[in-house]
């Protein structure tokens, strides 16, 4: 079991209940409005349920809307460092290669980026964070790429192994991803046939 969620009540109404086990790749579909961004940010417990149970039982790291999560004054290298800091820098440089930041631009202070950069650090500092992410939330996150970029980000998540949650309305992205499950949050959480 990797996530129990039971009867729970969100802060900004809805009532969920949603079980993952093993390595199952999610769609949370549903309206602007019907409580996507809160039911993620509640597992991640960044909000609390007003009632009922959220726990995750492994190691999860969220990846908000608003791409909030790095320090812009530093480089994307130290960023990814504060999220590994068992890691040694020529390992973080190269594992930063995988995610296209070569050379000087490991160094590049994160507030000079483009929103696909910017992105594209976000999620290379959680996927190499220690301890590795075995459940990893994304809120939105074709919202601020180009179709390249989208396409990069598919493909980075091809080899992630743990399970995946994605909330989005991008469904040719979301079929890129092998989902497993699709589910829509309307008041309450119900599995839907793939779109």
């Amino acid at each position: 079991m990797v996530l129990e969620a039971d009867d729970a009540e969100l802060r900004y109404g809805g009532r969920v209940s949603l079980h993952v086990r093993g390595p199952e790749r999610i769609a949370l579909v549903g309206a602007n409005g019907a409580g996507k961004s809160t039911l993620l940010r509640t597992i991640a417990g960044r909000l609390s349920a007003v009632s009922g149970t959220v726990r995750a039982a492994v190691p999860l790291r969220y990846l908000p809307q608003r791409l909030d999560v790095l320090d812009g004054s530093l480089s994307i290298a130290a960023n990814v460092a504060a999220f590994a800091p068992g890691a040694m820098k020529n390992e973080i440089r190269a594992r930063l290669a995988r995610f296209l930041f070569r050379g000087d631009r490991a160094a590049q202070p994160v507030h000079t980026l483009s929103g696909g950069e910017r992105f594209r650090a976000t999620l290379a500092a959680l996927l190499l964070a220690e301890p590795a992410p075995q459940l990893l939330m994304l809120d939105e996150p074709t919202n601020n790429l180009d179709m390249a970029s989208a396409a990069q980000l598919a493909q980075a998540l091809e080899s992630y192994r743990g399970a995946l949650i994605v909330a989005s309305h991008d469904v040719p992205f979301l079929r890129e991803l092998g989902i497993t499950r699709w589910v829509r949050l309307d008041g309450e959480l119900t599995e839907i046939d793939p779109m």
